[in-house]
């Protein structure tokens, strides 16, 4: 398996709670609970699913909850998300930060705010742009949804808002209002949309003038939407460990990411939770590329899509193009990677 670790990359869908690393997760539970964690926790067995959505997300409340109630724990997470992409020589990244569990937890919004741009300056500093969008939730409901975009739409270091949560019964029209103030505002919008419900959900996205869709799997299901979506050039992030462990995939060697991208569809490839499903940006690279014969040209192609769409000026985007066109695996063989 060819070296990846040094290629220039860009990642547009992680979350910022469930993107650190285990290890850190380990020293952080013992020095600020004295608990104790396996150096492996059972899902990231390659053959664990999670039967329900309700099971993945008390993951959050059992091991994040507890450590970004600590006076530090919102600054460790951070940094430790920031450098684990550093580490993957991730040079763009859009990371998700959920406007419920900073709520849920109590820190106010502001020093959040302060927080992510310190972080976002210092990344900077490093050779990786970082751009934070605030992530809402469905199941809080329209009114919040609209309170909480106008709360974040004065703040510089937000580049727009994403829509996330159990996708049923909750589409994506219901939020119209809070995406017109957002993109009023000079902010982008980004939808999950088609993760655990059919291709409905992403024309409802789309008609909403949506052209990032987090996820995006069951566009495959229809012809007609997937003409849609290459002619409207709208970009999907695609997750295949992610929806394989959530069940959104009848198999990994199913996912659709070939078949999209065979549409003309702009597609990325993306970890979503690294933290949870146990695979990093470049792991998933390396397990398409075992599981799937996926080429270097392929990820090329994948990662030219992401830094198009990025959030950056004109001479940014071309230098990491630049980059990555002239970037060549190494002759150097490598294990393949284990869990994050």
């Amino acid at each position: 398996m060819p070296d990846l670790s040094t290629m220039p990359k860009a990642e547009l869908h992680l979350h910022l709670e469930g993107s650190f690393r285990w290890s850190t997760l380990q020293e952080a539970m013992l020095r600020h609970h004295g608990k104790g964690l396996p150096a492996t926790p059972s899902w990231y067995h390659s053959g664990h699913r999670f039967h329900e959505f309700g099971e993945f997300l008390r993951l959050f409340q059992d091991y994040v909850d507890p450590w970004l109630s600590t006076p530090t724990g919102y600054r460790e997470i951070l940094r430790d998300v920031v450098e684990g992409l550093w580490l993957q020589n991730v040079r763009y990244a859009e990371i998700n930060f959920s406007l419920g569990l900073v709520e849920r937890i109590g820190h106010p919004l502001e020093r959040v705010l302060e927080w992510l741009q310190s972080e976002a300056e210092l990344a900077h500093q490093q050779g990786l742009e970082i751009r934070f969008f605030a992530g809402i939730n469905r199941h809080r409901g329209s009114e919040q949804a609209l309170k909480w975009t106008q709360q974040v739409c004065q703040a510089s270091i937000v580049t727009g808002i994403d829509l996330h949560g159990n996708e049923v019964g909750w589409p994506a029209s219901l939020f119209e209002t809070a995406f017109q103030f957002a993109q009023e505002h000079g902010k982008r919008v980004k939808v999950h949309a088609g993760e655990m419900v059919g291709p409905q959900a992403i024309r409802d996205a789309v008609g909403l003038n949506i052209t990032q869709i987090g996820h995006g799997t069951s566009a495959s299901q229809d012809p007609e939407l997937m003409e849609r979506l290459r002619d409207r050039q709208v970009l999907l992030e695609l997750c295949p460990t992610s929806n394989e462990r959530l069940l959104n995939i009848p198999s990994y060697k199913a996912h659709p990411i070939f078949a999209l991208d065979q549409a003309g569809i702009p597609v990325t490839l993306n970890s979503d939770d690294s933290a949870f499903f146990g695979i990093n940006l470049t792991q998933e690279m390396h397990r398409l590329m075992a599981e799937r014969q996926a080429s270097i040209s392929d990820l090329k192609r994948w990662t030219t899509h992401a830094f198009k769409k990025a959030a950056i000026d004109s001479a940014t985007r071309q230098a990491f193009l630049l980059e990555l066109e002239a970037w060549t695996p190494s002759d150097q063989q490598m294990i393949a990677a284990g869990p994050s």
